[in-house]
This record gives structure tokens, C-alpha cells and sequence, in this order.
């Protein structure tokens, strides 16, 4: 047995519903027959109609995700693809916002929007209604709950562990809640049929999923089924969150398009047109709404933040033995704490690393903040283990593994062997090896035979230490260790 949503209608509701069903009664005196015979056959197809209108309407929902307006330009996961979808058919897009789902199928079933753009999973009941496209991700459910009380002081992993839900058969006699309409209430009542036991569902019609993702992290209700994805983005920086018991296979998940008596002109568009899009593009816009989406969600911090990803950094920061505020401050210089960040030359996320980079340490443009500082963290030790022989003291090694960030390790030993060649001292910073960083775009030290690197533009990684360091200095006065 299933929980429900009572909704109540209203006194002046139900005139309403009476006087609109009472003037869709047609009077069958004035309907002419041989008129509605005249009428001519419309022949154009669903594809057609779009091109001759010049426009392609579209209802999604989850706006932090999907669609966002908050800006001067509007932007959003499902907006962005299919603008380039409508570009290729040089015809409009409108874009509207429903967070009910059922909402969203009503449109579609009233003709007053072409597609439903929302992630709908292809089940049967889907595919016997509507027409679904070809797969625009595929994504796995997840349950989202509480780590239990006092987790941070337990003394044993097991320990937490053992409070946990970690097996779908530990649903039986829970309550989830769920937004209303959305795949995942199929895959419960699917799952509760096949445990033998029942999964208690309340369909929550004013909540999206990032909304029940924070209910539950604030303990409002208990748990929370929801795509991947989504709770990657919503439980970012909620250290009391659990998101690790998958509760399906990987499903794909396309658009809905109405059924108009088997008419799928425009269906076969839009899968040639998702066909060409390559998946690993895909995911790469998708991290980049969902984080922007979680930056958006946080803009207000308090006073005692320097970013929204303090306790992963200190996390990172532990790790490797630096200060959480000196890699803050290296994370600040690189990228202002923008997650999607992608520089002209390539260099990607929070620490802006290379594509090289990114594969040597396992990550791709799809890296959450963790993955991404725990990629950066390890190159910052394999810089500092480079230059360990080479400069002895930890303290002045901060600096050379910061310009060995910026510039590279060739560019750093170019220095300290133009350093120890013209008399100055190779392992120390200041004054010395930063002198040939900051002159290495000179002929006279770069075409020089202890150089190895090549011209560098020095300025750039002389700028960064001293900068890297004056904000850390700025944020040890400022935020408590």
C-alpha cells in the first residue's frame, strides 16, 4: 500500500471545473456535418508544423539544472542542447518551466509544447504513451540518507556502516518521497513488488529532486530516491549525506514527444541529431550545470568560508601536508572556485588542470570537486617530491612547487641551474631563482646550454607565487586553522 497526496479543491475551484466542462458541452444544433466533412485534411507532419511556425516549445523542469534564467542570457543543461538543436533547423526555442512533472505530460498531451525536455526513463508505460528519444544520458538511481548521529565521532567505519541502508531490500516499510510523476516512482513500485515487502511512496507535487535532497539533509524526511547526478550536485559540501546504495542499473534517459497517430517526423530529427552528439560532450555540459547550479545554490556564505569547498580542501589540504588556506588561495588564483572553468589552453576545473593531467590521475570534465582537488593534490606531491633533493627546507619548497604549478618542473630546474651558473643560490626563491624565472624570456638565459625548457613568459609565474602567497598570508589573519 502506497501513501498519497490528498489535495483538496476549493469552492471556487470547482465552480471553475463546472463552468469549463460545462462550456466544452457542445450544443448539436450548431454543428454542421457537411461543414466538418469540408474541412481540408491536414497533411503536414509534427516536424513540419515546427518549421512552418518557425518555433520549437519545450517544457522542462528542475530549473537549477535544466533551465536557468537568473542571468542576462539563459543557459541550462536541457536549454543548451536543444538550442543547438533548433540552430540546425535555424527556428526559435521556447522554453518553459514546470517542476510537477504530471504537469509537464499534461502540456505535452493538450499539444501546447512539442517535447517534454526532462530525463524520462524509457519503461513501458512511457514507451506506450509517448514516443522517447534516443538515450540523452544514462544515469542510476540513487538513495540519498542521513549518516547516523554523531557519525564524525564513531571509531570504526563498520560502525557507520551498520546504520546505514545498503541493500534495496532494506527499503521494505520505509517512506520515501519522491517528486511527483518522476521514473523513479515506477522504479520503487517495481522494486517494492520484486523485494515482496512494501516501499511506502509520497509524491511530493511542489518538490524537485534537488528540493528533497536538502529535505533530507535537514532532516525534514528520511530518504530520497533520486538520478545520479542530480545527487552529486545537491549533496556537494552536505558532509551529513549518504548517496552510495544504487537502486537500479544504469537506465537511459531521453525526451518525451507526444504520440500524434505514430507520427515521429520530428522524433527521427531529434535522434539524428542526438546520435551525433557525442557522449563524453554530453556529460561534459552536464558537470558544467550541475556546477553551476550547486555554485548558485551557495552563494551566500557566511563569514567564516573562504569557499563553498572548505571541507574538501582541508580534506586535500590534510592529504598532502600544506595549510587548507594556502591551497585555497592556489585554488582561488586558478580558478575563483568555478568548478567548469575551462581555459583557452585547455586546463579544466577547480585546480585547472591539463587534459594531460586529468588522465594521468583518472579524472575527466564529468570529476566532481572531490576528484578534482584529490587529482590536483596528487600532482602537488609528485611536484614536491620532484623537488625535495633539490630544495631542502619545506617551507621555501611551497614556493618552487607553486611555480613548478604554474610553469612546470623543466622551467623550475632551468632556474635553478641558471641560478647556480650566474652565482646565486639554486634552493632559495627570493631574489635568486625567481631572478631567472622572471628573466627567462630573455635570449641570453633561455638559448642558454643549461636550459633545457626553452623561452617561458616569467612573468606570469613570478606574478602567480607572489600572489598565491599574499592571499594565503591574507586568509591565515583571517580564518582560524
Amino acid at each position: 500500500m502506497h501513501k498519497m497526496k490528498i489535495k483538496s479543491l476549493s469552492i471556487l475551484g470547482l465552480l471553475t471545473l463546472g463552468l469549463a466542462l460545462f462550456s466544452c458541452q457542445e450544443d448539436p444544433k450548431t454543428i454542421n456535418p457537411t461543414e466538418t466533412e469540408s474541412q481540408p485534411r491536414d497533411t503536414l507532419t509534427v516536424m513540419q508544423h515546427i518549421l512552418e511556425r518557425g518555433k520549437l516549445v519545450a517544457v522542462t523542469n528542475c530549473e537549477i539544472i535544466n533551465y536557468n534564467t537568473e542571468n542576462a542570457t539563459p543557459s541550462g543543461f536541457e536549454y543548451e542542447l536543444l538550442s543547438d538543436f533548433c540552430k540546425d533547423y535555424d527556428i526559435e526555442l521556447e522554453m518553459m518551466v514546470n517542476e510537477n512533472l504530471d504537469s509537464c505530460f499534461m502540456l505535452l498531451d493538450s499539444a501546447k509544447v512539442d517535447i517534454v525536455a526532462v530525463g524520462i526513463g524509457a519503461n513501458k508505460d512511457m514507451k506506450r504513451r509517448y514516443l522517447i528519444s534516443n538515450p540523452i544520458l544514462k544515469q542510476r538511481s540513487v538513495l540519498v540518507q542521513r549518516l547516523p548521529k554523531d557519525w564524525s565521532q564513531m571509531s570504526t567505519v563498520n560502525e557507520v556502516e551498520n546504520q546505514l541502508l545498503r541493500s534495496p531490500v532494506d527499503l521494505a516499510g520505509k517512506t520515501i518521497h519522491l517528486p511527483q510523476g518522476s521514473h523513479e516512482v515506477k522504479l520503487l513500485q517495481h522494486l517494492s513488488d520484486q523485494i515482496g515487502d512494501t516501499i511506502y511512496i509520497v509524491e511530493c507535487d511542489s518538490l524537485n529532486s534537488v528540493d528533497l535532497v536538502k529535505a533530507v539533509a535537514s532532516g525534514y524526511i528520511d530518504y530520497t530516491v533520486v538520478e545520479e547526478y542530480v545527487a552529486r550536485m545537491a549533496s556537494i559540501g552536505l558532509r551529513s549525506l549518504d548517496t552510495k546504495l544504487f537502486v537500479s542499473v544504469e537506465q537511459p534517459l531521453g525526451w518525451a514527444i507526444a504520440n500524434h497517430d505514430n507520427d515521429s517526423s520530428l522524433l527521427v530529427e531529434l535522434n539524428s541529431w542526438i546520435d551525433g552528439f557525442e557522449q563524453r560532450n554530453l556529460s561534459r555540459i552536464l558537470a558544467k550545470y550541475i556546477n553551476q547550479a550547486n555554485v548558485f545554490s551557495t552563494k551566500r556564505l557566511s563569514g567564516d568560508h573562504i569557499s563553498f569547498f572548505d571541507d574538501i580542501i582541508k580534506k586535500t589540504a590534510n592529504e598532502i601536508g600544506w595549510d587548507w588556506r594556502l591551497l585555497a588561495s592556489l585554488i582561488y588564483q586558478e580558478s575563483h572556485f568555478k568548478l567548469d572553468l575551462e581555459s583557452e589552453s585547455g586546463a579544466f576545473g577547480l585546480m585547472q588542470l591539463m587534459p594531460v593531467v586529468m588522465e594521468k590521475y583518472g579524472i575527466d570534465y564529468d570529476a566532481t570537486p572531490e576528484e578534482q582537488l584529490h587529482a590536483g593534490g596528487q600532482l602537488i606531491t609528485h611536484l614536491n617530491q620532484s623537488l625535495e633533493d633539490r630544495v631542502t627546507d619545506s617551507v621555501e619548497r611551497v614556493k618552487f612547487v607553486l611555480a613548478a604549478y604554474n610553469a612546470g618542473l623543466g622551467n623550475i630546474f632551468d632556474a635553478q641551474r641558471l641560478a647556480e651558473k650566474y652565482g646565486k643560490y639554486p634552493d632559495i626563491w627570493d631574489d635568486n631563482v625567481d631572478y631567472f624565472i622572471l628573466n627567462k624570456s630573455k635570449p641570453q638565459y633561455y638559448n642558454d646550454t643549461c636550459c633545457k625548457a626553452g623561452r617561458l613568459r616569467g612573468i606570469e609565474t613570478y606574478r602567480f607565487v607572489q600572489e598565491v602567497l599574499d592571499r594565503y598570508y591574507e586568509y591565515q589573519a583571517t580564518y582560524i586553522e
